[in-house]
């Protein structure tokens, strides 16, 4: 594990400022004033532990009050028994400490009448430092009670302010694990800082662009410092590399210094705290009017830099994570994922009401690829990505959404689709070669008052699409409400499938999860397959997405459940599990768990014979569906996460859902051997499967290269076209009569 925080060596760069010194505030409560005449005299000029007195004075218990209350750093009073009345001060000791609170100050009971009230008594009952007699209290003795009773309150005030500002810091700390991205992350820091220690610091914190010394660089660049966040007074330096900085800048110089230390450097005008991660990222704050801290507060700092630490780096991952959920790897343009989350935010801060998006195709990308191959083709893409860059600048949101189809979401855009396939198919030069590809485009329309729904506009824009490279390819197409008919054919999808449920046209295929260390299935993933009378072989893309949008997830959810424990009860030699899909979907449903209970129990198949495989999409946000997961699991189902990474939501579940198996989804192999960032990413979610016990299936392997990367990090378990397609029940329970894979 790398520091934390600051190892507290005392040399010239580290010794802490030295604040001034203010004085002890101390109450004289006394109905003479002789008595505040002779206890001024007999201290004057003192100082004690290194701060001069200051006495402030009230003749009576109402005054005596109103004096405590409004000085609440008062650290110790002088306080007469016998004023209004013969127990004036010890009532005032009962108000101090119970209708004001105050129990950190120093309480020094004085009386003239000895024996008025028993010593013990008062001792015992009020919550008091002493119980002396005027007459004895000589000036030797006096310094004695008041240093005793500063002694007391310093130690019981460093105690009080170590409570209070741990409580701070753990409260700060468990803000700042909600922010995701490292600019709110950095920029909570600073505004943290300025509340523990109630300053306002000119701050800015830089943050390394990678781990020292680790393998593989997660966010863009060379090794160097990012300003992530600063304040007002040196917001010109936001997003700049320390190299970038003028040399002979103060703060640039402060930052080296403190790297070069690897401590905090505590100085006169300001204060630099030193963040190292336990994966190696390193961070420098630099917060002028910090200085002067007491011991108390640097050790709250301390404590304060190891929470900020750790939320770095949860800040980074979550970051890796963002990146990898929302934007393409190849292009660095948002995905799919990401125009869907932030498309409806982009258009809400650059649109007067209307808007059009627009999805290209690159006409016969796939031959191109034939030819020339993928690394040709991943040309083509970087170079298409960036003439679209050129051609939108900062008007739109550009995205790349599978393989060769771009979108670009365009306020008040009024290009028609034509006209933008005409625009942006211009020559690009690759390998020292023109080329001119032609674009098809497909485009949906916002109007004026239409609700924004990205995924709606998408849709509608891949209807046009499909329409266009059918009938207009090199052109484009403009959906209108004729395409619905896609709807339309998706209603009469659904009404041949409630047939086919009552038929038993759908049957179940297998496709095997291998272990890769011993060559041999390790289990089974059941998928449903439709068989039409008349239609023929209906593939799964042709049904299953309607089944998701209608109310036969439920029944289909059961079927697959049935036929699962028909194939268990027909084949004693299934000595593996076997996995089953749950629809997001019935975990809503009222009867679900019981009903699918029911099933096993009336096939006379155990619950743990089969494991429940269940997409993070169902979970998120959703109370019922957990607390449904869990009345499964309770019950003996061995509940599995599927596609684990596809969403961004999974690390927050984990700790929540009771999983035994996570299944990583295919995004994450499918750039394994081509970027490092892939790579630092997977071995993130191994490291996390694994310490939390978790049964790990990397899914989606479909060449050696992926397979020999996945048993470099130890992966046990795989499923994948690289083994085996789904196949046929029959075929499927071959493997297991001890055949090598």
């Amino acid at each position: 594990m790398g520091k934390l925080f600051a190892n507290r060596k005392r040399d010239e760069q580290t010794v802490p400022a030295v604040a001034p010194q203010p004085a002890w505030i101390i109450g004289i409560i006394d109905d003479e004033p002789a008595i505040h005449d002779v206890t001024r005299l007999a201290l004057k000029h003192v100082r004690i532990f290194g701060r001069p007195l200051e006495f402030v004075s009230a003749f009576s218990a109402k005054e005596g009050f109103d004096l405590v209350k409004n000085h609440p750093e008062m650290a110790l009073v002088l306080l007469d028994v016998v004023m209004e009345t013969d127990e004036a001060g010890l009532m005032l000791v009962d108000r101090i400490r119970n209708e004001l609170g105050n129990h950190l100050l120093q309480i020094v009971l004085r009386t003239g009448q000895p024996g008025y009230t028993p010593e013990e008594e008062v001792i015992l009952k009020y919550e008091i430092n002493s119980y002396k007699t005027k007459s004895e209290l000589t000036r030797n003795k006096l310094f004695t009670v008041v240093a005793t009773g500063l002694r007391c309150f310093r130690q019981m005030d460093a105690l009080e302010r170590s409570r209070q500002g741990l409580r701070s810091v753990i409260n700060a700390a468990a803000n700042l694990f909600q922010e995701r991205s490292i600019h709110e992350f950095a920029s909570g820091v600073l505004d943290q800082i300025d509340a523990l220690f109630n300053i306002k610091a000119d701050s800015l914190f830089c943050v390394s662009q990678r781990p020292l010394n680790g393998p593989f660089s997660i966010e863009s660049g060379n090794q160097e410092f990012l300003v992530v966040a600063a304040s007002d007074k040196f917001r010109d330096f936001y997003g700049k590399s320390l190299d970038e900085l003028d040399p002979e800048l103060e703060q640039r110089q402060l930052v080296q210094r403190t790297l070069s230390a690897n401590q905090h450097v505590f100085l006169p005008s300001c204060s630099c705290l030193y963040l190292s991660t336990p994966s190696g990222w390193q961070g420098v704050i630099v917060a002028e009017n910090a200085s002067g801290l007491t011991q108390v507060d640097q050790e709250l700092l301390q404590v304060f830099c190891l929470n900020v630490a750790l939320g770095l780096e949860n800040a980074k991952f979550f970051s890796h994570l963002n990146k990898a959920a929302f934007f393409d790897e190849l292009t660095g343009l948002y995905n799919r994922a990401g125009m869907v989350e932030y498309g409806a935010g982009f258009l809400k801060r650059g649109s007067r009401g209307s808007a059009s998006l627009y999805m290209l195709d690159i006409d016969y990308f796939h031959q191109i690829i034939e030819s020339l191959g993928y690394e040709f083709g991943n040309n083509i893409l970087g170079k298409m990505a960036r003439v679209l860059r050129k051609e939108f600048a900062n008007r739109a949101m550009i995205a790349r959404l599978h393989a060769d189809v771009f979108a670009v979401l365009l306020p008040e855009g009024r290009l028609t689709a034509h006209e933008l396939a005409v625009r942006c198919a211009k020559p690009l030069m690759i390998d020292e070669q023109s080329i001119r590809l032609g674009l098809t485009v497909g485009s949906s329309v916002l109007e004026q008052g239409d609700d924004i729904d990205i995924e709606r506009m998408l849709r509608h824009a891949e209807s046009a699409l499909k329409v266009a490279k059918e009938h207009r390819r090199g052109s484009g197409e403009t959906f209108d409400k004729r395409y619905e008919q896609a709807s339309r054919d998706s209603m009469t999808v659904l009404s041949d499938l409630r047939i086919a449920l009552d038929n038993r046209e759908l049957y179940l295929v297998l496709q095997p999860k291998v272990d890769i260390n011993h060559g041999n299935v390790m289990g089974y993933e059941a998928l449903i397959r439709w068989q039409h009378p008349e239609k023929g072989n209906i593939p799964p893309g042709a049904f299953i997405p309607a089944v998701d949008k209608s109310g036969l997830y439920y029944m289909v959810d059961l079927y697959v459940a049935r036929a699962a424990c028909e194939l268990i009860n027909a084949h004693p030699e299934l000595r593996v599990p076997i996995s089953i899909n749950i629809s997001a979907n019935s975990l809503h449903h009222e009867t679900f768990v019981d009903d699918l209970k029911a099933e096993f129990i009336k096939a006379g198949v155990a619950f743990n014979r089969v494991e429940l495989e269940v997409t993070e999409n169902a979970l998120v946000h959703s109370d019922r569906a957990i607390g449904e997961l869990h009345r499964l699991h309770e019950s003996g189902f061995v509940i599995c996460l599927d596609d684990f990474g596809a969403g961004f939501s999974s690390l927050g579940y984990l700790l929540r859902l009771p999983i035994q198996v996570i299944k990583i989804d295919r995004a994450f192999i499918s750039h394994l051997t081509d970027s490092d960032e892939a790579i630092a990413v997977l071995q993130g979610i191994l490291r996390i499967g694994r310490d939390l016990n978790k049964q790990l299936i990397i899914e989606g392997v479909e060449t050696e290269a992926q397979l020999a990367l996945l048993k470099s990090m130890q992966v046990d378990y795989v499923q994948g076209f690289f083994f085996y397609r789904p196949l046929p029940v029959k075929e499927a329970l071959a493997l297991l009569d001890g055949s090598n894979t």
